[in-house]
């Protein structure tokens, strides 16, 4: 009993075209979605750029602002910065040690010539030592600073000329402390310096020298003298080579030097911005002097970059030229520094997260819905697939059932109806063959009683009106009656049944009527299946808490994809159908009723051409 044809189709139609259709619509709204969500994030990106744009626009105006008006003092600028004042071809910059070295000279005035003419004439013409240092000594002693600076460093070469290097250290260690002459260009403190590290470098006094030549290392990382670039790369050549390490600017201080050398050469127009890698230039003019603010890495890697980042978020802001370039592949967004004015040009990227420029739960929602929808279809069309294919397994079941039944009826009513027969066309019957008629028609009639008295009981355990009496009863003894009155049965048709007992007593509780049915009809099943076997056991055994009754046959054997299905009513294994074995359907069913009422279980073991052995466990009660 297939489904028609017709029926099926229309179960695809009503099925199928909705959540095609769905589907569809659901493909055409996740489109529309995706061109939304992109066009979103274009001006998201768009917003996100104008900001950063504007943040950073706010920020170059109000250092503007302020060197326009009263400018910054020392602990105003803070750090990687640089405050520098142009004024009359001199560039000052505050804090001055930031700076390594300047465009122009030191600016320091230089010890005038004359004070130091007969010292000279004595010292290079005569070669009298002794005189010029009397006459060094007596300069030594001028509160003219420029004048005691210019003799202590020729009285520190007259002693040297002498071979007395103690001497000439403490003329160069007291020519250090004058820090406002200037000798050949060069702060008299640093050419201080640098005679005691000759003298101790002529004296091998290896420790002392790198002592010395620390302190001008020291001296010119921090920017302690207005240098040019010659001078101060001259001077760290000279400290490397006494210290035996590298003495170099560190690459902001390069970059604040590149950044105020350019503003000594380039400082003189109003104002403005000017990106000069690393550093970035704002300058006006004001008091008739040139301002400007010099943005070193670290300011820009502090102060800059998080507040324009923040400004951008979720997005991502990065400046053209400073630091990690934009990764590929991204969407993204830029303001040339040409249409800004701003020093750099300004990248804005999408964070590369999911989701992002997605109107809030939208798509998700879309998702969610169409998902919902389809699996609701889906979900119906299987329940509606499954109860049309019981539906059809229970006609189809219940085909099979009325035509076993009336198979089953018309084997007795078959034999009735020729015993009969005989009986009456037969005028002179012996008493002997009569007896024998009567007996076959007892059996056939018996038969066909027990048919109907099944189908009626098994009616009522479906709809739970069957009544049982129970009572206490011997397990072991109701089997060996049972098995008594079967084997007298199945003996006409050669098999042998055994029923085996291990002697201890099984009480249980039980319809003694039913449970002998059930027995019954295990014994009957044996019979049916045995196949070309003629052996049945029937075993009873107590375990514990537990009557287990054994029906055991050495026939066909029941496959394990099949075992739970034969206690269901109306089903009859493959074997069965294909072998033509008769039987109603119903008979395991019922045993399965009556074991379930009497508390007890029922199950089946063995395999095809191994036999079966069904098992019925039954509570002991004592």
């Amino acid at each position: 009993m297939r489904p028609p044809r017709n029926l099926l189709v229309l179960f695809a139609v009503v099925t199928l075209l909705p959540a095609a259709t769905l589907a569809v619509l659901g493909v055409r709204l996740l489109q529309q979605d995706r061109a939304l969500a992109e066009q979103r994030r274009g001006e998201m990106l768009e917003r996100a750029a104008d900001h950063a744009v504007r943040t950073l626009e706010q920020s170059l105006a109000s250092i503007e602002r302020r060197l326009k008006g009263e400018g910054f003092s020392e602990a105003d600028v803070p750090e990687g910065a640089l405050y520098a004042v142009l004024r009359g071809g001199r560039i000052d910059a505050v804090p001055a040690g930031r700076v390594p070295y300047y465009a122009d000279e030191t600016g320091a005035r230089e010890p005038p010539a004359w004070p130091f003419e007969a010292l000279e004439a004595l010292e290079f013409r005569k070669q009298d030592f002794t005189g010029a240092l009397e006459i060094s000594h007596r300069l030594a002693a001028s509160g003219d600073p420029l004048i005691r600076a210019g003799a202590l460093l020729r009285q520190a070469r007259l002693l040297r000329k002498m071979k007395r290097p103690d001497e000439a250290l403490d003329a160069y260690r007291r020519m250090s402390t004058l820090k406002a002459a200037a000798i050949g260009g060069m702060p008299a403190d640093l050419v201080a310096l640098r005679g005691r590290c000759t003298v101790l470098e002529e004296q091998s006094r290896t420790q002392e020298l790198r002592h010395e030549a620390a302190v001008i290392a020291a001296g010119l990382r921090d920017g302690r003298w207005r240098l040019n670039r010659a001078s101060f790369l001259h001077a760290a050549e000279q400290a490397s080579a006494w210290s035996g390490e590298e003495v170099r600017a560190s690459a902001e201080g390069e970059a604040l030097a590149a950044a105020v050398e350019w503003l000594h050469q380039n400082g003189g127009t109003e104002g403005g911005v000017h990106w000069q890698p690393p550093a970035a230039i704002l300058w006006a003019s004001a008091a008739g002097s040139t301002r400007a603010f010099v943005a070193g890495p670290r300011y820009v890697e502090a102060q800059w970059l998080p507040a324009i980042r923040k400004a951008a978020a979720p997005a991502r802001a990065y400046l053209a030229g400073w630091g990690a370039a934009p990764p590929v592949g991204l969407r993204k967004v830029q303001r040339a520094a040409a249409d800004t004015g701003l020093p750099w040009t300004l990248i804005v990227t999408e964070p590369g997260t999911a989701g992002w420029g997605e109107l809030p739960g939208q798509r998700n929602l879309l998702l969610v819905g169409l998902g919902a929808l389809l699996a609701l279809i889906a979900a119906v069309s299987y329940f509606i697939y499954r109860a049309i294919s019981r539906e059809m397994a229970v006609a189809r079941l219940q085909s099979d059932f009325v035509a076993a039944v009336s198979h089953e009826f018309r084997t007795p009513l078959t034999s009735l109806r020729q015993f009969q027969d005989l009986l009456a066309d037969e005028e002179t019957v012996s008493p002997a063959k009569r007896r024998v008629y009567h007996e076959a028609q007892v059996r056939a009639t018996d038969r066909l009683q027990r048919l109907v008295e099944a189908l009626l009981d098994f009616g009522r355990m479906e709809a739970g009106r069957h009544p049982y009496r129970f009572e206490r009863l011997d397990a072991g003894a109701l089997a060996g009656d049972v098995t008594e009155e079967f084997r007298r049965e199945a003996a006409g048709r050669g098999f042998a049944v055994e029923c085996s007992r291990n002697g201890a007593a099984c009480p249980v509780e039980a319809d003694s009527e039913a449970l002998s049915r059930a027995l019954w009809n295990l014994l009957d099943n044996a019979v049916k299946y045995s196949g070309e076997s003629r052996r049945v056991d029937v075993g009873v055994v107590r375990d514990g808490a537990v009557v287990r009754l054994t029906v055991r046959d050495y026939g066909l054997g029941v496959p394990a994809g099949e075992r739970k299905r034969i206690f269901d009513k109306f089903v009859r294994g493959e074997t069965a159908r294909t072998m033509g074995i008769k039987g109603t359907g119903i008979g395991l069913a019922m045993v399965k009723h009556i074991v379930a009422a009497h508390g007890g279980s029922v199950e089946v073991a063995g395999g095809p051409g191994k036999g079966s052995v069904f098992t019925i466990a039954l509570p002991v009660k004592e």
